[in-house]
């Protein structure tokens, strides 16, 4: 059991899953109108001007039918629309509200916060050592999958 302690991947997850737990409370004690778990999943709409339901499930590593449970909620919270494209009805893409932008944009500040709180006990140094492991751990994976892609 010790052993399993001492794996990267399970010591980031419980990281991350520290991290989400107080950013939940966060949104939660500072009332955003808007779950944690929501505007994360919302981002990849913030990254572009809007997207479809197909990305967002690729990016989110989620079924099909996950997502439009999803997009139903936001949809009905008024926080997204959806709209057909006109060459392809079979596309829809997913555009925020302003509603939803302006919800989704009450949450920065508190993401902001929670970062500092993150920060605390690093060094400057301490930090941009972080990205870098984080970004060569990220590539290693984005690499594995490649390869197995391509297998």
């Amino acid at each position: 059991m010790n052993e399993i302690l001492s794996f990267l991947g399970i010591q980031l997850s419980e990281t991350l899953l520290l991290m989400r737990k107080f950013l939940s409370n966060e949104f939660e004690s500072q009332k955003i109108g808007m779950r944690f778990e929501d505007w994360i999943q919302l981002f990849p709409l913030m990254e572009k001007e809007s997207t479809n339901q197909k990305s967002l499930s690729d990016r989110l590593g989620k079924d099909k039918t996950t997502i439009s449970r999803l997009v139903d909620g936001w949809v009905k919270k008024g926080w997204v629309k959806r709209t057909q494209n006109k060459e392809d009805k079979r596309i829809v893409f997913l555009k925020f509200t302003t509603k939803g932008k302006s919800i989704w944009e009450k949450g920065i500040p508190v993401v902001r916060g929670a970062d500092e709180v993150f920060k605390r006990n690093l060094s400057v140094e301490n930090e941009k050592e972080l990205f870098l492991l984080l970004f060569k751990i990220q590539s290693g994976v984005q690499f594995s999958e490649t390869k197995n892609v391509l297998s």
